[in-house]
């Protein structure tokens, strides 16, 4: 009962801390950086982030007590982040990676089978495997952040993961009551409608923490179960995977600069396609495209939950996903003169 008066509380403390933020112009959203300028300009506090790190806090306290340290870790640059008290995007790529492994390393979060034999002849190795599951979690870390900038697109894209999760009950295999996952559910819904309305941002700090929670949670969930493929994992999270992986390719075969934002991810695109050709309002084109996205991969989710232990079904699937991502993209690219 007291995790269902903290949800509570979680509620009334969130809208409070937004008042407080939004009437003291802190953390806020726009800041006219170039990634930014599809967009609203109006200015939303970024506190979603610090809203789930007390959420995880109190009602995790017991199943995630060896990760608090690296989440507020996690948090912390988040927020430094949204407060430009870290601009470098390499310097916070540091800390990413000396925060994610010491956590894997401490917490022996490893990756035992990928069903790719030379792999994991390689993952046999301890330190191997610790540096292979770092570089995964930046990804997935990353990715989501990169995700980010549309109403709703990682705060649905995850309840939507969250959703599939709870009901194959791979929790259970985690030891965690399912009657606190669904009050995590609660409040990522909660979340998604005062994000929807442009109350709440997630900001870096609620991507971060959304991706490295959400990444670790899926690895030791393939781990405990050895009953799913490990590209049923690749399948819930591949879209901001592949956000990354994409945009850093693309950049690195443009010569464009690594480490600054730009506003040449898909969805960007998407919204600028959509503006362009006014199908939607100014207001509704942000949280419709977000909608277009996670629509996107809503089917892939519901198949590939149904054949969760296929993996040649599942590599499939992820590779009709890929096709579908590269076509559309470059569909957009070649149509529209976008700017950098």
């Amino acid at each position: 009962m007291i995790d269902n008066y903290y949800l509570i509380f979680i509620f009334l403390f969130a809208l409070a801390l937004n008042y407080f933020f939004k009437k003291k112009k802190l953390l806020c959203s726009f800041t006219g950086d170039i990634h930014q300028r599809h967009t609203s300009k109006e200015n939303v506090p970024l506190t979603g982030g610090i809203i789930l790190y007390f959420f995880v806090l109190k009602v995790f306290m017991n199943e995630f007590q060896d990760l608090q340290f690296f989440l507020f870790l996690i948090l912390l640059i988040g927020i430094f982040s949204d407060l430009k008290l870290v601009k470098s995007a390499n310097k916070r790529l540091v800390y990413q990676i000396i925060i994610s492994f010491f956590c894997v390393f401490i917490n022996k979060i490893t990756i035992l089978n990928t069903g790719i034999d030379y792999l994991d002849i390689i993952l046999t190795n301890n330190i191997f495997n610790y540096i292979f599951v770092t570089f995964c979690i930046l990804i997935i870390l990353n990715g989501t952040n990169f995700s980010d900038g549309l109403n709703t697109l990682v705060i649905g894209y995850y309840l939507i993961v969250l959703f599939f999760i709870y009901k194959l009950n791979l929790f259970n295999f985690l030891n965690i009551d399912l009657s606190k996952i669904i009050l995590f559910g609660l409040l990522l819904l909660f979340i998604f409608f005062i994000n929807l309305f442009n109350k709440m941002y997630l900001g870096d700090s609620g991507s971060y923490f959304l991706g490295f929670l959400f990444s670790i949670i899926l690895i030791r969930i393939y781990d405990n179960y050895q009953g799913i493929s490990s590209f049923y994992i690749v399948l819930l999270l591949w879209y901001p995977a592949f956000e990354n992986l994409f945009s850093l390719i693309r950049r690195i075969y443009k010569k464009s600069n690594i480490s600054y934002a730009d506003k040449l991810h898909l969805h960007q695109l998407v919204f600028r396609y959509l503006k362009n050709n006014k199908i939607f309002s100014e207001k509704t084109i942000n949280p419709i495209t977000a909608l277009i996205i996670l629509l996107f991969n809503l089917p892939s989710f519901i198949i590939s939950s149904l054949i969760f232990s296929h993996t040649i079904s599942l590599i499939s699937l992820l590779l009709i996903n890929l096709t579908i991502y590269l076509l559309a993209y470059y569909f957009l690219s070649k149509n529209f003169k976008l700017k950098k």
